[in-house]
């Protein structure tokens, strides 16, 4: 049997643990496997690059990234306070949840509100998984070429 190696346009079902507990499969997301390539970085999968190659169809693996390798670690310059004014006026603002922060022409950031005073908010803009390690289980469900890719 064909095993996988880096380049190969596979297709895979991941489930995605964090260390606080929560998960993401992507058998609850419609039931469809992942398409991706072997040894190619993956924004919502980090660390899958290269846990995929050598593994046949039906094959399973668990693949563990540690916190620097998957969202990265907490960066102390992403803190910053700005003023209450980049806030929808109608948007409660909780310490500790996450708000929406306008950036300019029209763009909104996502940040998690860490204090909040009369006209300054602190935020962190840091990504809300930075810090967590997290652990992919991983089936290969297909090994594709060119032509049954669909691309």
């Amino acid at each position: 049997m064909r095993m996988s190696q880096v380049g190969d346009r596979v297709q895979a079902h991941y489930t995605k643990r964090f260390t606080d507990g929560s998960a993401r499969s992507s058998r609850l997301q419609g039931g469809q496997p992942l398409e991706l390539i072997v040894g190619s970085a993956h924004p919502r999968l980090p660390g899958i690059a290269s846990g995929l190659v050598g593994l046949e169809v039906g094959q399973k693996v668990t693949i563990h990234v540690p916190a620097s390798q998957a969202y990265g670690m907490p960066d102390p310059k992403r803190i910053a306070s700005v003023d209450r004014a980049r806030f929808p006026a109608t948007e409660k603002l909780e310490i500790g949840k996450r708000g929406s922060m306008q950036l300019g022409r029209g763009r909104t950031r996502r940040v998690t509100i860490m204090e909040i005073h009369e006209q300054k908010v602190v935020v962190d803009t840091n990504h809300p998984r930075c810090g967590q390690s997290l652990e992919l289980d991983v089936e290969l469900v297909a090994i594709l070429t060119p032509s049954e890719s669909g691309v």
